[in-house]
Parts: structure tokens; C-alpha cells; sequence
């Protein structure tokens, strides 16, 4: 094994901004360390080597990722060859689960005798719970992001490590900057997330911009987000369609335009979470073809598809699937919360007990001396 170096591997937006975080911690504990894999644009600044781009897995959907199999087995063909001439000490593998954990049966088989940890396993606590013998059997360690991934893997004999989510650290450093203050200043803006994925503006961008349009006409601002992780063809595609409606776009960080708004709508994902330690109300939608939909209602074992309303077992955050995730009942939702005070200051106090069930440290630095420690 090569001791001063690590693969790490990602699939999206969000696992590219937690492979940037990790890598820039290991790189202060262990300055030597030469880290390259599958990321985008966040590793990279970090100071690792992106090999493959993290836009090869950025699928989304059962019914979507059948035509790309064979691309994507390829990849995991060639990442394999590629660790096993290089052998790193260690592959961490973020998130993006349906090809991450088939990346760490096919490493293990071909005989990679290195570490592998799971930074952000799959939730097998909300479906699929067979592939926690995929966890027990190919990985040295799991990180999850929440405490009670922690303690359902610990219980199922998975070794597992948790201190906080690593968004409590970020979002902690959120500020309003002047830039956004002269832009809207005390205007009644309203956050609205298309997401971060192709699939994701497929599918929820027009009821999004159906919702705009019914909040102009209710005297809010609506503001849409483009993240900066977006590609420069799909960013452009959003910034023209939403120009092309009259409407306002911010392009700088999404956590800095929702802590600016009354309340944000958008898409289910990391974005709720963000919200929710930024103490903000969101009203979550979720549209998917409904093959997809059918397939994983008779397959999901949880009731809520929001992390906040996980932590609290009760619906802080609505949420609008398929055919409720229309522009008039966002936009009943969002009434209800901004005009009745009294609703208002339940929901508020139940985000901040499930903000408190976050964590209080700095999660990336604990998950590099937990990498380390192996």
C-alpha cells in the first residue's frame, strides 16, 4: 500500500462538497497525502486529482439508469484497474450509493486489500436495508450524517462513527452579504430550489415557475437559485428560462438566498436540511415519472421523505409528490405558514429541536482523523 495516498470517489453536487471539505481536512492533518478519484469542481479546489468527473453519475431515477449500465460498468471497470495499479491506502466513497457500494464489491474481489470507508452509506434505515450486509462485508467504516443512521447501522454490527452533520459547521458561517442586501434589501422574497441535477430541473422546473407566478401576484419576490455546482449548459438553460418568465435569479450560494427569504419551496434533498439549520420553512416537492414512483412506494419503509421531518416524526416541512406538487398548493402551503403567526411559531420551534439533534462540531475534521486513524 502506498501510505500517503487516498482515492476518493463521488457522484453529484453534494458529495463533491463533502469530498472538497474532507480533503481539505486531510490535507492539514497530512499535508503529504496525494488524493485523487471521481469529483468535481469542490475536490478539485481542495487539492485533489480528478481522474473522472463526478458528472458521470449524475442520474437520477430507476427507470433512467438502465440504459446507462453499460457506460457506467465500464467506469467501474477502469476506476477498479486504476486503484488496484495504484493501491492508496485507503478509497473513501461518498454517497451515491448504486454505484458506490457495486465500486467496493468489485474492489474487494479484485483483490484491494486497502481501506474503504462509506461517507455517507445508503439508507438502508428507509429502504433496501438488505445492502447493510454489503456494508458489514466491504467496508472498514461508515460515516453517516445523521445519529440515527449511527445508531441503526451500529445496531446491524456496521462500524460506525458519528459526531455531527457537517453542515452545522458551514451553515454556522452564513451571512447576508451586501450584494444580496442592495438587491432586495426588506423585500418579502421567497426561495425557490430547482435543484442541482439534470433530472431535477426536468421535473420541477415548471411547476416552480408556475409557483413564481402566483407569488408576483401576491406581492412576494420570488427568487430562483442557480447553484453554483451546475453545469455551464445547464446553468444557462435555467437563467434562460427563468429570464424569460420576468423572473429573478441568484447565483451565488443557495444558503445565503434562503436565509435572505421569508420561506424557500424546492426540491427534496440536502436543501432541506440546509433550511433547517438556517431556520427556515420550506415546503418540499418531489416529482419523478410515475414507474419510479410506483416502484419505490412499495419499496421505502419510512413515512416522510425530509430529513427534518425524520428528526422531529412529524410534518414541519410539507410535502408535494407527484401530482400534489402543483404551483397552487405550494403556494396554500406557504400562506398558511407566513399569514398564521400561531402555526409559524409551532413549526419554528419544532426546527430548532431538530436542529439541535445535529451535532456542535466541525464533522469534515472528524471524519479525516477517523480516515487517518485506520
Amino acid at each position: 500500500m502506498i501510505m500517503n495516498e487516498i482515492f476518493i470517489s463521488c457522484g453529484e453536487v453534494s458529495g463533491d462538497i463533502y469530498a472538497g471539505d474532507l480533503i481539505r481536512e486531510l490535507l492539514k492533518l497530512k499535508p503529504d497525502l496525494r488524493i485523487w478519484g471521481m469529483m468535481g469542481p469542490e475536490g478539485e479546489k481542495a487539492g485533489a486529482v480528478a481522474k473522472w468527473s463526478y458528472e458521470e453519475l449524475k442520474l437520477m431515477g430507476i427507470v433512467e439508469i438502465i440504459p446507462a449500465l453499460p457506460r457506467l460498468l465500464r467506469l467501474m471497470k477502469n476506476i477498479t484497474r486504476e486503484i488496484i495499479a495504484s493501491k492508496p491506502k485507503a478509497a473513501v466513497l461518498i454517497d451515491s450509493p448504486d454505484f458506490n457500494l457495486l465500486l467496493a464489491r468489485s474492489l474487494r474481489k479484485a483483490g484491494y486489500t486497502g481501506k474503504i470507508i462509506c461517507l455517507i452509506p445508503p439508507t438502508v434505515w428507509a429502504w433496501r436495508t438488505s445492502r447493510v450486509k454489503n456494508l458489514k462485508r466491504d467496508f472498514d467504516l461508515c460515516l453517516p450524517l445523521f445519529s440515527f443512521e449511527h445508531k441503526f447501522l451500529r445496531d446491524r454490527g456496521v462500524n460506525s462513527l458519528w459526531k455531527a452533520h457537517p453542515l452545522v459547521h458551514d451553515l454556522a458561517k452564513v451571512r447576508i452579504s451586501s450584494k444580496f442586501s442592495k438587491l432586495y434589501g426588506l423585500e418579502r422574497v421567497i426561495a425557490l430550489m430547482p435543484g442541482s441535477r439534470r433530472y431535477d430541473i426536468d421535473y420541477h422546473l415548471d411547476i416552480l415557475l408556475g409557483t413564481a407566478k402566483l407569488l408576483r401576484e401576491k406581492n412576494f419576490v420570488p427568487v430562483f437559485s442557480i447553484a453554483p455546482g451546475l453545469t455551464k449548459n445547464l446553468a444557462d438553460e435555467l437563467r434562460t428560462r427563468v429570464c424569460a418568465c420576468g423572473f429573478e435569479y441568484w447565483e451565488g450560494e443557495g444558503r445565503e438566498l434562503m436565509l435572505g427569504s421569508l420561506a424557500v419551496a424546492g426540491v427534496s434533498g440536502t436543501v432541506a436540511v440546509e433550511a433547517m439549520l438556517l431556520e427556515r420553512y420550506m415546503v418540499v416537492i418531489y416529482n419523478m415519472r410515475r414507474l419510479n414512483y410506483i416502484i419505490l412506494k412499495n419499496l421505502v419503509h419510512t413515512k416522510n421523505i425530509s430529513i427534518p421531518n425524520m428528526l422531529t416524526d412529524k410534518q414541519v416541512y410539507p410535502e408535494l409528490l407527484c401530482d400534489r406538487a402543483t404551483p397552487e398548493n405550494i403556494m396554500n402551503e406557504l400562506e398558511n405558514y407566513i399569514d398564521d403567526s400561531e402555526r409559524r411559531t409551532e413549526i419554528n420551534e419544532s426546527l430548532l429541536k431538530a436542529k439541535d439533534l445535529m451535532g456542535n462540531i466541525n464533522a469534515a475534521e472528524f471524519w479525516a482523523k477517523s480516515v487517518l486513524s485506520l
